[in-house]
């Protein structure tokens, strides 16, 4: 099953993230062939880095939070809130082989669904699944986040590939499902391929 594993960094932690970089991408290249997408998210001008995202399959929630326990930046102190959830792959698409225009930068949206909004959902869903469909080329990756059990649709994860900030934030403010305001923490970030998981770096 795979599983979303959004990680905050701590404030003023940047000294600290340094110091544990490179036992951390030594810890992610044990999990290269089940990672499907990896990487930061950052400021505004990708100066700092404010935590990361990790699109992952694990055969269950135990080996995720063993995956967590055991990351370089969460036992160096550089992390120590993250959110973990079930997600379902909508698309097929790798860090290998996503779509990505030179030039362009990356976006991350996650947003977790207000309690009680699957009629929400369920009222926008033709019109959201034709609005990603429009814009295949934008969305690199794209999925729900799921309860523990995999039963029910509680948020979703996006990762965009856009010529700007602005136009990701257009992309997001026009997406149906945002509009309609299912969201209750939308979050949208800047985000960038890690290191070992950059095909520009491979």
């Amino acid at each position: 099953m795979y599983f979303s594993i959004l990680i905050y960094d701590e404030p003023n932690s940047g000294a600290l993230r340094d110091e544990h970089r490179q036992a951390h991408l030594d810890y992610l290249k044990g999990f290269d062939d089940q990672t499907l997408f990896a990487g930061p998210f950052t400021t505004d001008d990708n100066s700092v880095d404010l935590g990361s995202l990790r699109l992952i399959e694990f055969p269950d929630r135990a080996a995720a939070e063993h995956h967590i326990a055991n990351e370089p930046f969460i036992t160096g102190g550089v992390q120590k809130r993250w959110r973990l959830h079930r997600w379902n792959r909508s698309v097929s698409n790798t860090w290998r082989d996503c779509p990505r225009k030179d030039g362009n930068i990356q976006m991350l949206f996650h947003g977790l669904d207000h309690p009680g909004a699957q009629a929400i959902r369920a009222e926008h869903h033709l019109a959201h699944a034709a609005y990603l469909k429009e814009h295949a080329n934008t969305v690199m990756v794209r999925g729900p986040l799921l309860n523990d059990e995999g039963a029910e649709k509680v948020g979703s994860v996006l990762l965009l590939d856009v010529p700007d900030l602005d136009a990701g934030r257009a992309f997001m403010a026009n997406e149906p499902f945002n509009k309609a305001g299912l969201y209750k923490d939308p979050m949208l970030q800047r985000w960038r391929f890690g290191r070992i998981f950059d095909r520009n770096k491979v």
